[in-house]
């Protein structure tokens, strides 16, 4: 992690993998991970599944430094919490004392939470939950807790309308996490926008609509007042990236208002945009933030990560081209300054 700051990345973004994904053509849950969990030495009351989650994102936590990032993956939590998830009721005071615990934890260290989107038979319960905790920690000017608002969707304009809504009038900062959507092959398809290009376009709609304070009928002369924004935006696509640093670069050169942003790639994913984002903060003072997400767990619990990692890569090929070409250029500029000595 020191070595990623070293190198320029404004800090780490660490995921504990451990999940339950709900299979919609199946009907049937699955809990990665969740038969390795002991269920003796606890009491009748605790919820073993509670317990070993807590721990094991508490050791996470302990891993993180000053701007680093914990991504939290609540059905990991474990049956008891994924019911009340798909009901969208009350999970269990005993999680809920958990997540406090592990906010409080992450403040203190000056690092942010992101909430994960998951599967989404559990993700309105998922969503309350993150804004919940936006209520009561982002209330300092700036968000320590981020919801995931996956761009696939399409209810997704109607929940972000209705966040918006409730930051402006309970007057907390948004953390608006924004993705493309990673649970297309277990997801119902028809929740799903129908081609790429739409969704492409729903991504890219959200990035300019919060870097330019207009989005969804809040800011503009018309619009409701636009509150508080923080923006992360986790893509692989180079085109989105870029149009999005060179939106704010030009808000902030022509003295334009808009938000902090940062920009997060999967470790070991997509370096040609994470190095190309970091470059353009050598050029200018722009202040742009830039990610890298490293998930962990035994083989088991990174089961469904690994899967969701082979379907996204199925456009890999094109990526690796493009870094091919990066590279060829840049060896090739080395070897002439060389030549030059």
């Amino acid at each position: 992690m020191r070595a990623m700051k070293d190198m320029g990345f404004k800090g780490t973004i660490l995921t504990y993998a451990k999940e339950t994904v709900f299979d919609h053509k199946k009907k049937e849950e699955f809990g990665l991970g969740m038969n390795m969990i002991p269920t003796n030495g606890t009491s009748s009351t605790e919820c073993p599944y509670i317990t070993s989650w807590k721990q094991g994102t508490l050791d996470t936590v302990k891993l993180l430094g000053e701007e680093d990032q914990l991504a939290v993956k609540i059905t990991g939590v474990g049956p008891r919490v994924t019911c009340a998830l798909a009901d969208d009721s009350q999970p269990p005071q005993q999680f809920l004392d958990a997540v406090d615990e592990i906010v409080r934890d992450c403040k203190a260290r000056g690092a942010k939470i992101l909430i994960d989107a998951e599967s989404q038979r559990f993700q309105a319960g998922i969503m309350r939950i993150g804004l919940d905790l936006m209520r009561k920690y982002n209330r300092d000017g700036y968000a320590v807790v981020y919801n995931t608002y996956q761009a696939y969707l399409k209810s997704t304009p109607t929940s972000l309308t209705c966040h918006l809504a409730s930051a402006l009038d309970d007057s907390f900062t948004l953390g608006l996490k924004v993705v493309r959507g990673a649970y297309l092959a277990t997801d119902e398809r028809s929740l799903i926008h129908d081609t790429k290009e739409e969704t492409d376009e729903a991504y890219d709609s959200i990035a300019a609509g919060a870097l330019q304070q207009q989005l969804l009928g809040f800011g503009g002369e018309d619009g409701r007042l636009f509150q508080s924004v923080n923006l992360l935006l986790a893509t692989h696509n180079k085109h989105s990236a870029n149009k999005a640093q060179k939106l704010y670069r030009q808000r902030k050169e022509q003295r334009l208002p808009t938000v902090p942003v940062s920009f997060a790639q999967l470790h070991g994913m997509s370096d040609q945009v994470s190095f190309g984002l970091l470059a353009l903060n050598k050029s200018d003072d722009a202040g742009i933030s830039v990610y890298k997400c490293s998930t962990w767990g035994t083989m088991a619990e990174c089961i469904g990560y690994l899967s969701r990692r082979v379907l996204e890569n199925r456009d890999a090929a094109s990526r690796t081209t493009d870094e091919y070409k990066a590279f060829k250029t840049e060896l090739w500029r080395r070897l002439k300054m060389g030549a030059r000595l």
